[in-house]
């Protein structure tokens, strides 16, 4: 994925959703629970430009991909693929309205329909991507499901809101919707990085340091859900959408098996292992725009033919 414009702003997209996810959702939000006077104020204020820039960048680099791949499948996509891009191009359009106002119910209703729409359509054309390992391509669209389950869930509450029900009637289709969707996407995460660790497996050599660092992140995510369970719960919710409806034991073991395994998958099938990580940083429901945004290129990069070379 390193000999085209598209390629190379996926990575810098990747980069970008890494550091927001540190800087952002976890460090400023940290900020939060230490005291207020000096020099912690100063930190967390200069930590918090730092967390807008970055919000700023990921909009910002899953934009220009965006550009690059619609100009990309404009010489060599076909009718599928553009049609997919331009669904995603009136998200990202959509999205930047949202950042000055906010939209009426049925216009909101229409954008989350639409990332449902999106999101089963590439689920289908991952299906169907016989360049990527089974293991990793049933994980992508498991991952390609909790995205859909994401808009529907936000879907639902729109159009709670034009039909004017009552939280009676939205409470229980909300929480199943969340639970199922939050659900999935720990599965989809931990699909993918275990078809990575099983290519490390299979080739052994150089193996146990990723093994390691996957363990060393599951063993420090489950020690922050023992001895700081509130903490870890408002992180788990800023940081990736997780509100506790999956066990945090089962959320750590998912994000280690990820850590240790998608560096791995890159090696066989680096489109797969790039779009998958941009979903996994998008987190799971986040309404932010260029999050939005970016989970839906990262399951179209996903998507790519791996006979074309970035």
């Amino acid at each position: 994925m390193t000999h085209d414009l598209a390629g190379r702003l996926a990575r810098w997209l990747l980069i970008a959703l890494a550091v927001d996810l540190l800087l952002t959702r976890v460090l400023v939000r940290l900020a939060i629970f230490v005291p207020k006077g000096e020099p912690w104020a100063s930190v967390g204020a200069i930590l918090g430009r730092i967390g807008a820039a970055t919000d700023a960048l990921v909009l910002i680099f899953a934009v220009l991909l965006l550009l690059a791949l619609l100009i990309r499948s404009g010489h060599a996509g076909g009718w599928a693929e553009r049609a997919l891009l331009v669904g995603v191009g009136v998200l990202a359009a959509g999205g930047v309205v949202l950042l000055f106002s906010a939209p009426p119910p049925t216009v909101a209703l229409g954008l989350d329909l639409l990332v449902v729409v999106i999101a089963m359509a590439t689920g289908l054309r991952l299906a169907r991507q016989s360049g990527i390992p089974a293991l990793a391509r049933g994980g992508l669209v498991v991952l390609a499901a909790a995205v859909a389950i994401a808009g529907l869930s936000h879907a639902f509450d729109a159009w709670g809101a034009i039909a004017g029900l009552s939280d009676v009637w939205k409470a229980p289709s909300t929480l199943i919707l969340g639970v199922v969707g939050q659900l999935t996407f720990v599965v989809g995460a931990g699909l993918t990085g275990l078809a990575g660790v099983i290519c490390l497996r299979r080739s052994p050599q150089g193996a146990s340091r990723p093994i390691a660092l996957g363990s060393l992140v599951a063993a420090a995510m489950l020690a922050a859900a023992v001895f700081a369970p509130a903490t870890f719960g408002a992180l788990a919710i800023w940081g990736v959408g997780l509100s506790g409806a999956v066990a945090a034991v089962f959320v750590a073991f998912s994000a280690g098996l990820s850590v240790a395994g998608l560096p791995a998958l890159h090696r066989i099938a680096p489109r797969a292992a790039v779009g998958s990580a941009i979903v996994l940083l998008s987190g799971y429901g986040l309404a932010a725009s260029g999050l939005v945004l970016a989970g839906m290129l990262g399951l179209f990069i996903a998507a790519q033919p791996s006979s074309q070379r970035h």
